[in-house]
């Protein structure tokens, strides 16, 4: 049975999309760790570690589960990678070991009757720690290509569901910046867990940027506001002492305005259709409650009812063109958004959220900049907000912390006495995973897993909120409808091409390295889907790390395309089998200058662009099968068992009639 591993946040979208294989890492001298994973893959460097709950070193890892086999197959398995021994078992039979560099050898061909078998993978590492894996199987009909998540399947066990708790408990204790307050008394060493470097936002000049009237709400009752922040409450609202405490630090925060007198924005009537369009055609609603609406589902998106009452003039504008200028770990990402769209978008955000703003049942007092210094400073809120008054924090060391019962005693302790202390917002299940984290100790914090990070990305960055992810359909794919009146007007617009957007699941090992990361941070110099009315973001926070784990998460090193030599006799056959009298490719495809012939439903990216993008693993494993790495792909199969559609070229052998268009992709 598939095991879901919703039960481990308090949203309903997970950056893993399904749990198919436990995962154990064992090092010696260290406690087993256990995780779930998609693929029996890993890509570890020397100096990395397989897991942040192990040492850098030689470790063993072992991804345990079932194969599902819908049909009689006649399967071939192999390897991928590099370490000092690899094993593979199928309903209890070794079927394949290799030692060194993998690759070389097969399995002897299995055959596999419908219905479940078991499978085990056993990996030890080189003696320097160092390692690669990856797991393929082939068939006649199919050449050699990643055994996909959906051929897995697992039921958690005790150890692996800890795993993941303790996971996620260490996620959200880098969230809620818990050691921006309980720092360690010797640093985190030279490369912790990424998140614990970031910063939240930066206040400085903020009276010139918010209203007054906004801050005071914010600090009072964040929760109420944004019920998804990773603010705490730092003052309590419901006496007047905390209510006085949110004026005066309201008044502190304004005191630092170098304009005065400002009023919110007022929304220019004439541009607010226009922002409409463009709220749908960004998919918006992908991460955000509509204004004064509650959706009632758990995706946690985030509610608009309070832009209008929020941004002072021109404001909410500065905002759209660089969400990240005042917080760089935002998890607002940036469109780089044409003026017209700046102006338009905020004039509909305004317009929209107008009267709409969260009420609190509160009366503020009037409040005092310098009691409000004063209290920033007591309350420490310098330690997470750079340039305010107290950054330099007076609670216990991050050692000390975990020395002690965090359920009896701290910020997450249900204990009367520790009323004084922030108040997390932390879901229950979140408060489960805190806990069982603190029981693991805080090593694990000073080193991170590139492809752990990556999966944590994966979810923080809402990726699922747009993008499907193995069996898992995309969020917006449910919800887009929803503001397709706000374009309803213009025309012609439900009849563009095909809008479907890439799927996630073989992304690290379909896309190099160079290019994930240019894409993340919006460097990519042409769009590679021009005739999507979305287009991809850029978030830069982490974009080299995350783009690095991505490619590990499926077993890869990080990589750059490189100039192959190519054969100029395929590039000439190549160039032949891409136009009319070949596959036809030029209908959909464009090359270079040359537009498509005649793209009548779908959209495909142009020649130019595949050979800085594609893997050449992953661009046989596509020409082979598309629709079966890319399900409901439209682009057709142009061979089966290897016999091409054009007997005619090469003796009919699609593998090489693949190889001449690669070589002719290389000449672009």
């Amino acid at each position: 049975m598939r095991c879901l591993i919703w039960f481990l946040a308090g949203t309903a979208l997970m950056s893993m999309a399904q749990a198919e294989l436990i995962a154990t890492f064992s090092q010696q001298g260290e406690p087993t760790d256990k995780r779930l994973d998609r693929l029996v893959a890993l890509s570890v460097p020397v100096g990395q570690v397989a897991t942040p709950f192990l040492k850098p070193g030689k470790f063993n890892a072992e991804w345990a589960g079932s194969l599902k086999i819908d049909q009689r197959r006649r399967l071939i398995f192999s390897f991928e990678g590099q370490g000092a021994k690899v094993e593979l078992t199928i309903n209890g039979e070794v079927v394949l070991t290799e030692a060194g560099k993998f690759g070389s050898a097969k399995s002897e061909r299995l055959r596999l009757n419908p219905g479940v078998h078991t499978l085990s993978v056993k990996f030890q590492s080189a003696d320097d720690g160092a390692g690669e894996i990856r797991l393929y199987w082939e068939e006649e009909s199919m050449p050699r290509q990643t055994i996909p998540p959906t051929a897995y399947d697992v039921t958690a066990d005790e150890p692996a569901t800890a795993g993941e708790m303790k996971r996620h408990g260490r996620k959200v204790f880098a969230e809620q910046n818990c050691a921006k307050c309980h720092a360690p008394e010797s640093g985190f060493g030279a490369a912790p867990m990424p998140e614990l470097l970031e910063i939240a936002p930066i206040l400085a000049g903020i009276g010139d940027r918010v209203t007054e009237e906004w801050l005071m709400k914010w600090i009072a009752d964040p929760k109420a506001m944004k019920p998804s922040t990773k603010m705490p409450h730092m003052v309590d609202p419901s006496t007047p002492q905390g209510i006085q405490q949110a004026a005066d630090l309201a008044a502190y925060l304004v005191s630092t305005a170098t304009k005065k007198d400002l009023k919110p924005s007022t929304p220019d009537p004439t541009l607010v259709k226009a922002g409409g369009v463009v709220f749908h055609e960004l998919g918006c609603v992908a991460c955000h409650d509509p204004a004064g609406e509650k959706t009632g589902d758990d995706s946690n998106r985030i509610p608009l009812n309070n832009v209008a009452s929020k941004y002072l003039p021109d404001q909410l504008m500065a905002f759209l063109r660089k969400p990240e200028a005042f917080h760089p770990y935002t998890s607002m990402p940036n469109f780089q958004l044409w003026d017209d769209e700046v102006k338009s978008l905020a004039a509909f955000l305004e317009a929209y959220s107008l009267g709409k703003e969260t009420k609190l049942n509160h009366t503020f007092p009037k409040g005092d900049a310098t009691r409000g210094a004063a209290i920033s400073e007591s309350l420490q809120c310098g330690t997470c907000h750079p340039g305010m008054p107290g950054g330099v924090s007076k609670a216990v060391s991050l050692e000390g912390i975990f020395k002690v019962d965090w359920a009896q005693k701290g910020c997450v302790s249900s204990e009367k006495k520790q009323e004084k202390l922030p108040k997390p917002n932390l879901s229950p299940k979140q408060l489960e995973a805190l806990l069982s984290f603190s029981k693991s100790g805080h090593s694990s914090l000073t080193k991170d897993s590139h492809a752990e990070f990556a999966n944590r990305q994966i979810d923080v960055k809402r990726c699922t909120s747009c993008h499907a992810l193995d069996e898992q359909p995309a969020l917006l794919s449910s919800i887009h409808n929803s503001t397709a009146k706000l374009a309803a007007h213009i025309k012609g617009l439900d009849e563009r091409v095909d809008q479907s957007r890439p799927q996630l699941t073989f992304i690290g090992e379909m896309l190099h390295t160079s290019y994930i990361e240019a894409m993340l941070t919006g460097t990519v110099k042409e769009r590679a889907r021009p005739w999507l009315g979305m287009r991809m973001p850029a978030f830069n926070a982490h974009a080299k790390i995350f783009a690095e784990g991505l490619s590990r998460l499926h077993g890869f090193s990080p990589s750059t395309p490189e100039k192959m030599k190519t054969d100029p006799e395929l590039v000439k056959i190549g160039h032949s089998l891409i136009g009319a009298e070949g596959f036809g490719c030029t209908t959909c495809h464009g090359d270079g200058e040359n537009k498509p012939t005649a793209a009548f439903e779908v959209g495909a990216v142009n020649f130019a662009q595949v050979s800085e993008r594609l893997r050449e693993g992953y661009y046989y494993r596509w020409m082979d099968h598309p629709a079966a790495v890319m399900p409901g792909n439209k682009m057709p199969r142009y061979a089966e068992g290897n016999q091409s559609k054009l007997q005619n070229v090469l003796e009919g052998d699609a593998s090489k009639q693949y190889e001449a268009i690669w070589n002719w992709i290389q000449e672009k």
